[in-house]
């Protein structure tokens, strides 16, 4: 399918209608076409009791205790999900790559005036494919300062896409948690995408993609600034697409990431830098 047919496409409109649709006990019937079309590991799900009642419900499953190890290294930083590593790398002044040849601004991805806290800091950029598990776990210890949702385009995330479409990650709707660690900051980018029904978060009731006439909103918490911890639940995708993780400068310090590698939530993929006082 050419990129040009998904440039005409009415994105947003496809996507709220197959989300609606995904929510209906008839998608249920979906669900072993889908686990064997891409290879789901059963053996990893946890079945609730009275089976799953939609495909939404099965897309958002849990996974059985035990499946996730969160690393207890006392300043990891983990994979807040279970992924591949698309691109990771420093911030280039305030420009993130995206793909060969291809960048974006750090402030066109975060429409807020806390966008140049990244700038020089460090990105990673983890796709989920549609076998994954879809929720989305804290990276770090933290306290949520700030929610931003950001309505935009709804382009594919696959590769033929990110690697030919300008801007992708920072033109597609998103919602983004700005966190704060005793290190530093760092922001979690979820990138919605074509057929990504609702992205939502677990400590607000803020969600994407809800109706035709879309706004953007902004929650800032101040001192009801909610507290996670490492591999504690933040959010989920209906539907499944990217995230991507900004560190500020001299916060992080990577740890073998390799572009093309699978990681799973709780895997170590650095380690935040002691200050200078």
């Amino acid at each position: 399918m050419s990129v040009f047919f998904f440039k005409i496409l009415p994105k947003g409109c496809i996507s709220r209608f197959v989300g609606q649709m995904t929510r209906t006990k008839f998608s249920a019937l979906f669900i072993n076409w889908f686990i064997k079309k891409y290879n789901v590991n059963t053996d990893e799900i946890e079945y609730p009791e009275n089976g799953f009642h939609s495909f939404n419900h099965f897309f958002t499953r849990k996974l059985k205790k035990g499946i996730h190890h969160i690393d207890r290294e006392k300043n990891a930083v983990v994979s807040p999900v279970d992924g591949r590593i698309d691109e990771c790398g420093p911030i280039t002044g305030t420009r993130i790559m995206q793909a060969k040849n291809l960048d974006y601004l750090v402030s066109d991805l975060i429409p807020s005036d806390c966008h140049h806290l990244f700038i020089d800091g460090f990105f990673i950029t983890l796709y989920l494919s549609p076998a994954d598990y879809h929720r989305i776990h804290s990276p770090l210890n933290a306290k949520i300062n700030e929610l931003i949702y950001a309505p935009g385009k709804l382009f594919p995330v696959k590769e033929v896409i990110t690697r030919s479409v300008a801007r992708v990650f920072s033109r597609n709707e998103r919602m983004i948690t700005l966190m704060e660690s005793n290190f530093g900051r760092c922001a979690v980018c979820k990138i919605g995408a074509m057929n990504v029904g609702r992205i939502s978060v677990n400590f607000d009731t803020i969600e994407s993609n809800k109706s035709i006439l879309r706004r953007g909103a902004r929650k800032v918490y101040g001192k009801m600034a909610p507290l996670v911890r490492r591999g504690d639940e933040i959010g989920r995708f209906n539907m499944g697409s990217t995230v991507i993780m900004l560190f500020e400068k001299d916060m992080f310090e990577p740890f073998m990431l390799r572009k093309g590698e699978s990681v799973r939530v709780g895997q170590k993929l650095g380690t935040l830098k002691q200050k200078e006082k």
